[in-house]
């Protein structure tokens, strides 16, 4: 699976699609969380759709929450471009002086090169009321289906699991976003909740870095032919932090289809059909073989890819 993903940031359409309601109260958290753990980050998009159509007391509360946020933001980001700027500026002063500092010229381009990220970046969160990304890395929430019965719902949760001990784990050291179908019942992560606590993930493509055909590392996106949306089957922990209750998740993978081989890329989300919904949600009841079995009953699907 992948290291990135594009979410629907729409709520109404994923509750429309998948007739579910949004279960506010996990947005309240995941809100007061991003406020005091920097491992914990919102995609733009949901906040920008929070912002526009805020109508619940709840709601209008997270909508200020991101307005606050994102002015937060700016101000840092304004403070280190003005350093960026006056590095350049200096920089720039030492070549023209004749420096012959080592990789001065290299060090410059780097500098411009980020002060037009810090611009960039400014000018994005200046645009939250109106259009924000709603791609999704390691360490951003994303909404997940959860529960059971007439009682699923769309909870925001983490994209890296968290142990229920609250001890994070090295998000680059570990990959812990993503859990091999072929591990579920030996992991000491994922053995203790699959089978109890189950999700689904929806979303539309997945990307991928592959070699290209130099060598080289490219970014593909991976979507489904004839699908609008596609969804991964998860598994999800709760774990109480110095922040808060921390709901947080990993997409649950398996062997790639021939397509997503041949475009280099070595693992594929579990894209389970919707008459499994109900079992792999409920789990309780079905062995924990009969839940491995499930997983292959998926849909069946060609995986277009395009450059990112």
């Amino acid at each position: 699976m992948c290291y990135s993903a594009m979410i629907e940031a729409d709520l109404r359409e994923l509750e429309k699609l998948f007739r579910v309601k949004i279960d506010w109260s996990s947005f309240d958290e995941a809100y007061k969380i991003r406020n005091e753990y920097s491992l914990a980050k919102i995609p733009a998009g949901i906040d920008s759709y929070i912002i526009q159509n805020a109508e619940t007391p709840t709601q209008k509360r997270l909508a200020g929450m991101a307005k606050s946020f994102y002015k937060s933001e700016t101000e840092k980001a304004t403070i280190k471009l003005k350093k960026f700027e006056q590095d350049v500026k200096d920089f720039e002063s030492k070549l023209k002086a004749g420096s012959k500092i080592k990789d001065l010229e290299e060090k410059l381009k780097t500098r411009r090169a980020t002060v037009e990220q810090y611009k960039e970046r400014i000018e994005n969160y200046s645009k939250i009321d109106e259009k924000g990304a709603p791609r999704i890395f390691p360490n951003f929430y994303a909404p997940v289906i959860v529960g059971r019965g007439k009682d699923q719902a769309i909870r925001l949760m983490r994209y890296h699991l968290c142990p229920a001990n609250g001890k994070e784990l090295n998000v680059y050291k570990y990959n812990l976003f993503n859990a091999r179908k072929d591990r579920l019942l030996d992991s000491k992560l994922w053995k203790p909740i699959f089978g109890k606590q189950h999700g689904i993930f929806p979303f539309y493509r997945f990307y991928e870095s592959v070699a290209g055909e130099n060598g080289e590392a490219k970014i593909i996106y991976f979507e489904p032919k004839d699908e609008k949306i596609m969804w991964s089957a998860a598994i999800f922990e709760e774990s109480k932090i110095d922040a808060g209750l921390l709901r947080s998740f990993a997409a649950v993978t398996d062997e790639p289809p021939p397509e997503v081989v041949a475009a280099g890329h070595d693992r594929c989300p579990i894209f389970l059909t919707k008459e499994e919904f109900g079992t792999w949600l409920e789990p309780n009841g079905t062995s924990k073989e009969d839940l491995v079995a499930l997983l292959d009953r998926k849909v069946p699907t060609y995986f277009q890819h395009r450059a990112a």
